[in-house]
């Protein structure tokens, strides 16, 4: 049985990939809502699910989450505005 052979890969250039940084662009505000699951609830029960009702909690909480970690975040970093 032979090796496999190994792949040589060709240097990437970053900025090409990534593009320039964006320094003139001013740091966006991040301001928390008062119910990070109205996306859910708007868009009604959940399909496929033997309890939608425990679904959708369970998806709440979830965004509930999410959204805390993003405050948090954001009041670590400066961009929270109150």
């Amino acid at each position: 049985m032979s090796r496999p052979r190994q792949r040589r890969r060709r240097p990437v250039e970053r900025a090409a990939f990534w593009g320039e940084p964006l320094e003139d662009e001013p740091l966006v505000r991040i301001k928390p809502v008062d119910r990070p699951d109205a996306l859910l609830a708007s868009l009604g029960d959940v399909p496929l699910a033997v309890n939608p009702a425990e679904a959708r909690a369970a998806l709440a909480d979830a965004y509930e989450a999410a959204a805390r970690t993003a405050v948090a975040l954001a009041a670590a970093n400066g961009p929270l505005d109150l």
